[in-house]
């Protein structure tokens, strides 16, 4: 049971009130014992931030600073108007908690009203939010976000959770970066005090209906190094443990999910169900930016509208020793994969392994114009259906190069086309890959073969967790026909461990 307010707490309480009723009430801070603090904005009377006697608008919340330990419960089935802007923090043993309390069945509502953000936690750390429903759709197509979180001048801000939260409605402007619409952001901000953020985790939530982009960490001044080609002073300040796991988004103007100026990122387990819908410039489905050792696996990308990009997944520019891991990608319009740097930077070391591609259409893997070095792509299966052509892999310019494509199984079945678009000078090498004898302009792919890999029921498969019809048959061409490869995780797609040699494509398994 939630407790209320005693003693030293009450008197603090009834203060506050006052104080707010007279409309001063912008100084008063909890006592420094956690509290649990109540708010219904349904009440009528202004009341204590009590469960008894609740505040009843967010003007009060507002006035108030939180401490470790303290839990700002809004009431389930009620509606708060306007913008929370707490202050105050939790600590690494007693985060501040803002959260929700009562029996109703439907969530506390947070309704931004077409304001710039909803929640805006500025300059806090240790902060939990969690089991809200959060709405900012009144006067549509202006700048806005529906969590904003900003570091200024700050140094480290650790330990931030958003969780279990249904934030929809975001009805910004198609405008991204520092200055962009988004669902959740977490940005840094000033030029004096090198900041980032530490032990980030959004979790479990619920992403529907937002303009431009949905998620994105970390906007930052603090993002310089060689990999950019930055000629100033490097002062490259990656955020830390960041995870990403468990969201899923629906009907997302531009952007997914970014990654920026991160190190050793997880997104895992995320669905996006339509990205890029309504942008009219360039966005991907999951993505990372400036970053080392991201990871993204297990998710699912669907739904990516129009060539610009389009893409389900996107190793961009600055990136160092990314992996793209048991993901499924389909039926989106732009293609499956991005290596984006551009201009001179320079992305290094991503790995593109046992990922399944479905019905995505235009290009497989598209390159910008920058360097591309020491990546690998192998062991995917690349599935072009009836009806759907693609490009496989497309290179628009000459630019350096270096990119191992081996043991995928790329396979086109009936109507529409498939070809591959190389550079003269291209850096791709082919080996022991799987390609259908109907693509066009196939490369030199020693060890390879254009026979049927005899996939199960390919084609069908509607989510990342039911994609068996990419198992191959028992009489498959393509069992213990992939080149032996090292540190190749160890795993397919479906979690059998990989043989010696390895089958070409995603999975291991052998039977339908």
């Amino acid at each position: 049971m939630h407790k209320l307010l005693r003693g030293a707490g009450l008197l603090l309480a009834a203060a506050l009130a006052a104080a707010q009723l007279a409309g001063a009430g912008a100084a008063v801070a909890s006592p420094g014992s956690p509290q649990t603090y109540y708010v219904d904005c349904s009440a009528l009377p202004a009341g204590a931030g009590t469960q008894a006697s609740p505040w009843n608008s967010l003007i009060q919340v507002n006035g108030f600073t939180f401490g470790p330990g303290d839990s700002l419960l809004f009431k389930k089935g009620t509606t708060c108007i306007g913008s929370l802007s707490t202050s105050g923090s939790g600590s690494a043993a007693a985060p501040f908690t803002i959260g929700a309390y009562g029996t109703a069945s439907g969530r506390a509502v947070l309704d931004g009203n077409g304001a710039s953000k909803v929640v805006y936690l500025f300059n806090q750390q240790y902060v939990t939010l969690q089991d809200l429903e959060i709405v900012n759709a009144a006067n549509p197509g202006t700048n806005r976000r529906g969590i904003d979180v900003e570091l200024q001048d700050f140094g480290v801000g650790n330990g931030y959770t958003i969780r279990n939260v249904y934030l929809h409605d975001v009805w910004g402007d198609d405008t991204k970066g520092p200055a962009g619409s988004q669902g959740i952001a977490f940005r840094v901000t000033g030029q004096t005090t090198p900041t980032t953020y530490n032990d980030v985790k959004l979790i479990n939530n619920q992403l529907a209906d937002i303009d431009r982009q949905a998620v994105v960490m970390r906007l930052s001044s603090w993002n310089c190094r060689v990999e950019l080609a930055c000629t100033s002073t490097p002062n490259w300040l990656p955020a830390t443990a960041v995870r990403v796991a468990g969201n899923t988004l629906t009907n997302i103007g531009g952007d997914g999910i970014v990654l920026n100026t991160t190190r050793d990122a997880v997104a895992e387990n995320n669905v996006i169900k339509g990205f890029n819908v309504r942008s009219t410039a360039y966005n991907a489905g999951l993505w990372s930016f400036n970053s080392d050792g991201f990871l993204a696996q297990f998710n699912d990308v669907s739904g990516g509208i129009g060539h610009l990009d389009g893409m389900a997944y996107d190793s961009d520019g600055g990136n160092v020793k990314a992996t793209f891991q048991y993901n499924f990608s389909h039926d989106n319009q732009g293609g499956f994969f991005l290596f984006c740097p551009y201009g001179t930077n320079v992305n290094s070391g991503t790995i593109v392994r046992y990922n399944v591609s479905q019905n995505d259409q235009y290009r497989g893997i598209e390159n910008c114009s920058g360097q591309v070095t020491g990546a690998q792509v192998y062991n995917n299966t690349i599935y072009i259906g009836n009806g759907v052509s693609q490009v496989v892999v497309n290179e628009n310019v000459n630019a350096t190069r270096d990119v191992k494509m081996w043991n995928n199984i790329i396979y086109k079945g009936g109507t529409g086309a498939a070809s591959f678009n190389l550079a003269a000078s291209t850096g791709y090498a082919f080996q022991n890959n799987t390609m259908s004898s109907w693509i066009t302009s196939k490369p030199a792919n020693p060890g390879g073969t254009t026979a049927n890999p005899l996939m199960c029921n390919p084609g069908t498969v509607a989510s990342q967790g039911t994609a068996t019809g990419y198992n191959l048959q028992p009489s498959s061409p393509a069992r213990h026909a992939g080149a032996t490869l090292v540190n190749n995780g160890g795993r397919d797609y479906f979690g059998t461990a990989v043989s010696t040699p390895p089958n070409i494509g995603a999975s291991e398994t052998a039977t339908c």
